[in-house]
């Protein structure tokens, strides 16, 4: 039987004001509390150790142990409790680069069960992502550093953001202030999408298929929820596209969302999250008991086993 470590970023520090950002506080909450429901359900699972403000609800189970952070306790501090190679599953946003900054401290210490370093580096940033894949010959939307791409409409995003953050619709006669740490791409009117998959060593399986839900208001791109299991139709293409980015990228390892916008009839990656997304927090309601288990299984065992995932029912799930 195995222990593993839960440290979500938001829901981890030691000072929790609910009154800010907290739709980004409930989301996190979401995904962490998914994983544990999830986890503690496989019987290879000892205990599961999570690293917790003091003020947020707690799940009762006698695999789950809270470890609580506050104003005199840190997470650093409740870090130093554990053996060095013990496993921990981290989440954390791209966000001021909040996840390549926590990998760098807990990976002196830790077996992070995540993708390498390099990979999750590369990723974190938006540009270096979307030129890594280029690169690659893999399908990209059409994107700039600077303010010059020839389209009558752009999208505007931080270089490092996690999911609608800072996201914004401009007509390209607008001015801005140009920033380094912004991003141009082309707004694309197509059918927008995401997928999960699980990756090792350059080998993968797409989870689901899911289809996004977005709104625009007053120039503020929001991304407000996902139709899971709504792009299952296109599964075929989608894995094809999974494919060519674990054979490029072979340091991707456990849970991957991926960002895509359909132009012209052909599927183009917009991102690439390197851990666990809110899309996972809808499997349960629209697959298969088997395909939740999967992803558990892998993170136990590191294997990566051939089974069909099972749509159910495809399920809106708001964020």
């Amino acid at each position: 039987m195995k222990n593993l470590i839960l440290l979500e970023h938001f829901t981890a520090q030691s000072d929790i004001n609910h009154n800010q950002d907290k739709d980004i506080l409930r989301e996190a909450l979401n995904i962490a509390n998914t994983i544990i429901r999830n986890f503690i359900k496989n019987p290879d699972i000892k205990k599961l150790f999570v690293i917790r403000n003091e003020k947020l609800k707690k799940i009762i189970s006698n695999k789950v142990i809270f470890l609580s952070t506050n104003q005199f306790t840190s997470y650093q501090n409740i870090l130093k409790q554990f053996q060095n190679n013990d496993e921990i599953i981290l989440v954390a946003p791209e966000i001021e680069q909040k996840s390549i900054n926590l990998y760098e401290e807990l990976k002196k210490r830790f077996n992070i069960l995540c993708s390498t370093y390099c990979t999750v580096k590369t990723f974190s940033s938006k540009i270096n992502s979307l030129v890594a894949l280029k690169k690659r010959k893999l399908p990209v939307v059409d994107f700039a550093q600077t303010n010059c791409l020839p389209y009558k409409k752009i999208i505007v995003k931080p270089i490092y953001g996690a999911g609608s953050h800072e996201v914004f619709l401009i007509e390209n006669k607008c001015k801005i202030n140009q920033k380094k740490s912004i991003i141009f791409q082309k707004f694309y009117d197509g059918l927008k999408g995401s997928f999960l998959m699980l990756c090792k060593n350059g080998i993968t399986k797409v989870i689901c298929c899911n289809k996004q839900i977005i709104k625009i208001e007053r120039g503020k791109v929001i991304q407000i929820g996902c139709i899971i299991g709504g792009l299952e139709n296109h599964r075929c293409e989608i894995e094809i596209l999974a494919k060519k980015i674990c054979d490029k990228f072979k340091g991707l390892f456990g849970i991957i969302g991926v960002d895509i916008v359909r132009f012209n009839n052909k599927w183009l990656i917009l991102e690439i999250n390197p851990r666990f997304t809110s899309s996972y927090c809808g499997l349960n309601k629209s697959y298969s008991r088997k395909t939740v288990q999967e992803v558990t299984k892998f993170y136990i065992n590191k294997r990566l086993n051939d089974f069909k995932p099972k749509l159910l029912k495809s399920e809106k799930y708001i964020f």
